[in-house]
């Protein structure tokens, strides 16, 4: 599990994008610079009830976030959070996550 999620930022314009866009979409330059976001604003949280061709599927919460200083993109959540809550991000494998920040 690695703190934070990766993100890029035009190096022509300074958009964030996630992920990794080929060119980038405002000023349609092809060089990033990558960087990591810590934590989000949770916009808008959905459950993932059912997937096709998966035995003994649970349910999964996914989130519709704002990263601080980056884009918006959707994580999976590890808790309860929802629309409001500032949440931590991080990486399961190459997969965001975010779940409620931590008090420590």
């Amino acid at each position: 599990m690695s703190a934070g999620v990766p993100i890029w930022r035009c190096a022509g314009c300074g958009v964030a994008y996630f992920p990794e866009p080929l060119l980038c979409p405002r000023c349609h330059g092809g060089k990033f610079e990558s960087g990591r976001v810590h934590e989000a604003l949770i916009e808008e949280v959905s459950v993932i009830r059912h997937m096709i061709g998966q035995e003994n599927w649970q349910p999964r919460r996914i989130a519709s976030v704002l990263a601080t200083g980056g884009p918006r993109m959707t994580v999976g959540l590890r808790d309860e959070s929802g629309p409001g809550a500032t949440i931590e991000l991080f990486e399961e494998g190459t997969a965001p996550f975010g779940r409620a920040k931590s008090s420590a």
